[in-house]
């Protein structure tokens, strides 16, 4: 069977089964592109009627506050979490609102902002002033404003960049700031000197940036944790549906095992009854508890869909390599190997790929993704938009707090701008 009569086999066997019916399906496909469509658009232009605003974010030098001030904040911001409709989601555009924390290093001067619909500025003021009340917020530019979007080859500067993913499933927590307190001392380790270091090691040409997306989650994603738990445990399933049937069976099985029927006799020994556990939490390691305990704590806590980006910037002729390894290795402090950690995105978002089997044939390929990635994290740094770059995952308050926080006043970091002075209350007795 030569070629041109598979291919009108093909024909054919596509006209019958559009003739049975098949346009149906091509109808209900081409109702949910425009669907989709109509609802991008939606999106788009609620989207863009949105004003977002930049505050800068300086806490005092003598900040004494712990991390649970950091958790406080983000248990007050999730207050921007709406209500919403069907109608208002589908046809209007309304959906859920983010804002970003950011740590930036402008040639090592470390800088704290927050990204947020101007809406919700004064939510973010009082759950900072709540908290630091000696902080200072002002509005600022934006430092993105002034990079213009890459073009290989046209741009003046070099670009290295990455979304980052979690190792496990969302259930699994990452670790947090509790581990990070020696018991015996009771000195709390800084969970973010790592990164403010690598951010205060660059030249003053270089600009290297963390940016931390978070929307407030409903308590869905603690279900998929539930069930996790209950796997952990090896818990057999118990039904409890009942009804007339079931009971009747179950009154006619014991009817029946209580006639009496003749036995094996007088010396015979009686079976012995296995009982099967429910669980086998009782026989499970140590190990195994403490992260069963460990999942159990973090679903107690209210979380946040979390997407963390990294991007070092710095003229081609004077970008360094080596930047990105020193930032990438302070996100390994939030690794616990029985439960979860953080790492880059290496496969749809890291701005560099390796050859798989032959670098030279793979190299115009390759060239080819590598433009588009950086040309495209430019873009996700600039617009901040949620939907676009690494999947999300999800965080609770206090695994939240822990990757981004005010630093406590341990941190030797010497050029992290912070409030140099402190405000004070007006005296009571001023004259009106």
């Amino acid at each position: 069977m030569g070629i041109f009569e598979t291919f009108g086999i093909l024909l054919g066997s596509i006209g019958s089964l559009y003739d049975r019916g098949g346009w149906l399906l091509l109808l209900l496909a081409g109702l949910y592109m425009l669907w989709e469509m109509f609802r991008m658009y939606n999106n788009n232009v609620k989207y863009n009627s949105i004003k977002w605003v930049t505050l800068s974010i300086d806490v005092p030098k003598e900040n004494e506050q712990t991390l649970l001030a950091a958790e406080q904040i983000f248990a007050q911001l999730h207050a921007i979490y709406p209500s919403i409709t069907f109608y208002e989601k589908y046809f209007l555009g309304k959906e859920i609102l983010w804002f970003t924390f950011e740590i930036v290093s402008f040639g090592g001067q470390i800088k704290f902002l927050a990204y947020l619909p101007e809406q919700y500025r004064n939510l973010m003021e009082v759950a900072v002033y709540a908290q630091y009340p000696d902080a200072e917020i002002k509005q600022v530019e934006d430092y993105m404003k002034n990079v213009p979007q890459y073009q290989h080859g046209k741009s003046y500067y070099e670009i290295w960049g990455t979304d980052f993913k979690t190792k496990k499933e969302d259930a699994y927590p990452i670790r947090t700031y509790k581990f990070f307190e020696h018991q015996a001392s009771q000195v709390i380790v800084d969970p973010l000197a790592g990164i403010l270091e690598a951010l205060s090691n660059i030249k003053p040409y270089e600009m290297l940036a963390v940016q931390y997306l978070f929307r407030p989650a409903d308590d869905k994603w603690k279900e998929a944790a539930k069930r996790l738990i209950k796997k952990l445990k090896q818990e057999k399933p118990v039904s409890s549906k009942s009804n007339a049937f079931t009971d009747i069976a179950s009154g006619v099985a014991d009817g029946i095992m209580d006639i009496p029927v003749q036995g094996p006799g007088p010396d015979a020994k009686p079976k012995k009854q296995e009982i099967v556990p429910l669980s086998m939490m009782m026989h499970l390691a140590p190990g195994e508890k403490d992260t069963i305990a460990a999942i159990e704590a973090s679903i107690g806590k209210i979380g946040y869909h979390t997407k963390v980006r990294l991007m070092y910037l710095a003229p081609k002729e004077r970008f360094v390599k080596e930047t990105r390894t020193q930032l990438v290795g302070a996100f390994r402090q939030f690794d616990d190997i029985n439960l979860n950690g953080l790492k880059p995105d290496t496969k749809k978002t890291w701005t560099g790929i390796n050859p798989k089997v032959f670098g030279p044939i793979e190299k115009p390929f390759i060239n080819y993704l590598v433009k588009k990635r950086k040309k495209r994290m430019v873009r996700n740094f600039k617009s901040r938009k949620f939907a676009m770059g690494s999947k999300p995952f999800v965080l609770n308050i206090e695994e939240a707090a822990t990757i981004f926080h005010f630093p406590l006043i341990n941190v030797k970091a010497p050029q992290i701008t912070k409030a140099e002075s402190k405000k004070a209350e007006a005296p009571i007795n001023l004259p009106i």
